[in-house]
């Protein structure tokens, strides 16, 4: 009986721990999210995550490891999802090619939310500098092309699938580094409507 009543009393603060953890995580992928790299620094990162030096290397490593670490939880939480999205056939095709094209729009449109979107950024800000961001992006974007001409194939055919989505994912980052910069929302609408201009009703 005491042993077992020692395991639970010492199992117990690990609970705790994991959704610190995972809290500081998404602290951590606010910032280079919307500061980039570069432009967010240690002193920043304590301060988001209450964290000292010490147990944040402990528990992330160094600066490039966290950003790893966060690029890598956006592509679960946000790509992953971006992709699902576009495959679920629940919604009509066209309509689910419109939705992915408006989430850059809608995020400042609707939310106020002028960040861009983490890949994106990381795409511009890190991957010409580091291989293993440079791998994580290709990835990802791998993935939304992948799902985006699965999606088009059910509108264009299989055969244009793979140019068309190509293009549309092209439309889709440019709008998201666009509205980070501040261009009027009229103009970004227009863009997506041209991109979507093309593709037959379904």
């Amino acid at each position: 009986m005491e042993h077992q009543t020692t395991t639970k009393t010492r199992a117990a603060p690990g609970r705790p721990r994991l959704f610190k953890e995972e809290q500081a995580l998404g602290a951590i992928m606010q910032l280079f999210w919307e500061h980039g790299y570069e432009g967010t620094g240690l002193s920043d990162i304590i301060r988001a995550t209450g964290l000292g030096k010490a147990s944040l290397y402990a528990t992330f490593g160094n600066k490039h490891s966290m950003y790893m670490r966060a690029l890598a939880a956006f592509e679960a939480n946000m790509v992953d999802a971006g992709a699902e999205m576009l495959r679920n056939n629940e919604a009509p095709a066209l309509e689910r090619v419109a939705a992915f094209l408006d989430a850059p729009i809608a995020a400042v449109r609707d939310h106020g939310d002028a960040k861009g979107c983490f890949l994106c950024n990381a795409s511009a800000d890190r991957a010409a500098l580091d291989s293993e961001t440079a791998a994580i992006v290709q990835r990802c974007y791998s993935k939304l092309a992948a799902a985006l001409q699965r999606t088009l194939s059910e509108i264009v055919g299989d055969d244009a699938a793979p140019d068309r989505a190509q293009m549309l994912l092209a439309v889709y980052a440019g709008l998201r580094v666009m509205s980070r910069s501040g261009v009027p929302i009229a103009a970004l609408e227009a863009a997506r409507d041209d991109a979507l201009s093309g593709l037959p009703p379904r």
